[in-house]
């Protein structure tokens, strides 16, 4: 992997970051796709700290389907190409180091909304951040492996 590729891989994941914290952070944010409008507004409710309450009432639909798959594949979702980004920054990126990224991640979104007011601590959206930055660096680690794989049958 070249300097370069190193640094732009940085850049991308530092604006990435930035981008991140707007949308999840200072929510009062509509984004628009052709005809499709999401509003992500303030929380509000209770902090919380029991480990899988918010998944598993998202997961018996007490939400409803659509909150319920917006919710759980977003927290997800929103944070695989930290994952995939991180091992072209950082060397020595270990499946063991990005669960420790993801969950650093979580906590700092988590704790910026209450430092801000702009939401509330739930330790479950810091639960599926890490999967979401564990998958990204699966990803990373697959598509390595492959690119590895072919160079070495050329």
């Amino acid at each position: 992997m070249t300097m370069t590729t190193r640094w732009i891989a940085g850049f991308i994941l530092l604006a990435y970051n930035v981008a991140l914290v707007r949308l999840l952070v200072f929510k009062n944010v509509l984004i628009q796709m052709g005809p499709l409008r999401f509003r992500f507004d303030q929380e509000a409710g209770q902090a919380n700290f029991l480990p899988f309450k918010t998944i598993s009432s998202y997961l018996l639909g007490e939400h409803g389907r659509l909150i319920s798959i917006i919710n759980l594949t977003g927290n997800i979702a929103l944070f695989i190409p930290i994952g995939f980004l991180a091992p072209f920054v950082f060397r020595r990126m270990t499946w063991q180091r990005s669960l420790a990224l993801g969950a650093a991640a979580g906590l700092a979104i988590e704790g910026m909304e209450v430092a801000f007011h702009t939401g509330v601590f739930d330790i479950d959206d810091m639960i599926l951040n890490a999967i979401g930055v564990m998958a990204g660096y699966w990803m990373f680690s697959i598509s390595a492996k492959q690119k590895r794989s072919h160079s070495k049958s050329v």
